[in-house]
């Protein structure tokens, strides 16, 4: 597939391509050119004159109903959309068109709707001033993806620019480009003018850095490692670009005595498992009570030990494989780490057939002192680190025993209790007796390594708008400062 650039489906100017590999056969499955830093420019400068043109003249209402038109576009190719994140990055192919899609779906309509409701405000002053705030877009936003959810964070990032009136540039991850590169296509098919929506191809050291770093990016919007997003906001701060960065996680799921162990036992499935554990917020520290450890682990276990784990293509695929040689290595070094102080629980029923791809069992550590790296570094698989806890503070101290601050999960049926932990909870997201609930109306922010800024929610007009402040005097007497 070619990037898009204004109107033009390009190979861009280099020689060079990327291999997108299959991670479920190692197969090399197609091939996406690799962006050079004149290619980035060109996205740039398209939707510069896009933002300073043709979008930039359409009323917000008018905007809107374009959006819709490429929420009715990516329904209706929906089948190639969750395919496309499949082969890219493994997961499995039901996940993705029961999940992704319709998530996708439900961030781009809400935002659709979003359009003609974005609003300055009067500022009360003395009698003869009249102040007003304006609200207007930033100018040209760099959206950069990460591999495990292609399409719905590119949407995340796509539906609040264009709906504050901003044009954007998209740089999708190395491993999962794909679905960006339909996106952008089913974009100008929806009637969205030339370079409001760019999508460049390449590796983030190199593409991804001319974008961040472009003097015409007037906002950068990232999600991805903590260790990247460091880098990313040292070169926005050279040229004072506004950023929001979403990073990693560690997120602690406490499991009180007095909890619904039955619910608790599904939700805590998805959130140690779901997506092979390639997700900022898996709880992949499950932290429980003492008085019902051993009968809540037991039960889990047998629930794991039934998982599927093979071809993302077939239905019952539970576990597929995780996204690249690369991550495959990091995650089964940080299982050798693990090994050699606890005795790993292997879990899951993988397919005998399998002979190749990148896959690893959801693996459990039992009795996990809290300080341990498999309890405080972000794994990204399937690896689990049960933690026992006494008492309320006790749960605390080792939820919040982390320099991530995304998410936590309580599980309990005390409503005081439930209420008093959420506000000592240090993290942008608080389940109560659930886990990984995402809806466009959430605000997600998360805080200390988590990142920078506010995804989603109405909240995130604050970060794709400027603020400007008009003071109208409607004094007309003479300025007597200096007796003029």
């Amino acid at each position: 597939m070619n990037m898009v650039i204004g109107d033009e489906k390009t190979m861009g100017s280099s020689d060079s391509w990327l291999e997108i590999v299959n991670p479920a056969t190692e197969e090399v499955q197609a091939r996406v050119p690799h962006a050079e830093t004149r290619d980035v420019d060109m996205a740039v400068r398209a939707a510069r004159g896009a933002f300073e043109g043709a979008w930039g003249q359409l009323t917000p209402s008018d905007r809107g109903r374009l959006l819709y038109r490429l929420v009715e576009l990516i329904e209706k190719h929906a089948d190639a959309l969750a395919l496309l994140d499949t082969q890219d990055m493994g997961k499995p192919y039901r996940h993705a068109r029961e999940h992704d899609v319709p998530m996708a779906v439900e961030f781009l309509r809400f935002y659709a709707g979003f359009c003609d409701k974005i609003r300055g405000s009067q500022v009360p002053c003395a009698p003869d001033k009249h102040v007003y705030l304006l609200r207007e877009p930033v100018g040209v936003v760099a959206g950069v993806l990460p591999w495990n959810f292609p399409l719905v964070v590119a949407i995340q990032k796509l539906g609040p620019a264009l709906a504050c009136g901003n044009t954007l540039v998209l740089k999708p991850a190395e491993q999962s480009p794909r679905s960006a590169l339909l996106l952008a296509e089913l974009g100008l098919e929806a009637g969205l003018p030339p370079g409001v929506v760019n999508v460049v191809t390449g590796l983030g050291e190199t593409t991804g850095a001319a974008l961040v770093s472009h003097p015409g990016v007037d906002k950068i919007s990232f999600t991805g490692s903590t260790d990247v997003g460091r880098i990313i906001l040292r070169a926005a701060a050279d040229q004072i670009k506004k950023v929001t960065v979403e990073l990693g996680g560690k997120t602690a799921n406490v499991i009180f005595a007095d909890a619904d162990l039955e619910a608790a036992l599904g939700w805590t499935l998805l959130t140690s498992c779901y997506n092979s554990g390639q997700i900022c917020t898996t709880g992949s520290r499950l932290v429980v009570s003492r008085k019902v450890h051993d009968r809540f682990l037991d039960a889990l276990i047998s629930r794991m030990n039934k998982l599927k784990i093979g071809d993302p293509m077939q239905p019952d695929t539970k576990l597929g494989p995780l996204v690249s040689r690369e991550q495959f290595n990091r995650v089964k070094q940080y299982i050798a780490l693990g090994e050699k102080l606890y005795s790993p629980i292997v879990c899951g029923l993988r397919d005998h057939e399998l002979n190749r791809g990148f896959y690893v069992n959801p693996t459990v550590f039992d009795h996990v002192d809290a300080g341990e790296r498999i309890a405080q570094e972000e794994i990204f698989g399937p690896v689990l680190s049960v933690i026992d806890f006494d008492d309320e503070a006790d749960a605390v101290r080792i939820a919040n025993q982390t320099s991530y601050g995304l998410a936590t999960a309580i599980w309990t049926n005390d409503l005081s209790r439930a209420h008093r932990l959420a506000a000592r909870m240090d993290s942008g997201f608080v389940w109560i007796n659930c886990n990984n609930y995402w809806v466009s109306s959430i605000p997600y922010e998360g805080h200390r390594s988590s990142g920078v800024g506010v995804d989603m929610g109405t909240e995130v007009v604050e970060s794709y708008t400027r603020l400007k402040s008009v003071i109208v005097n409607l004094d007309r007497t003479p300025q007597p400062w200096g007796g003029l």
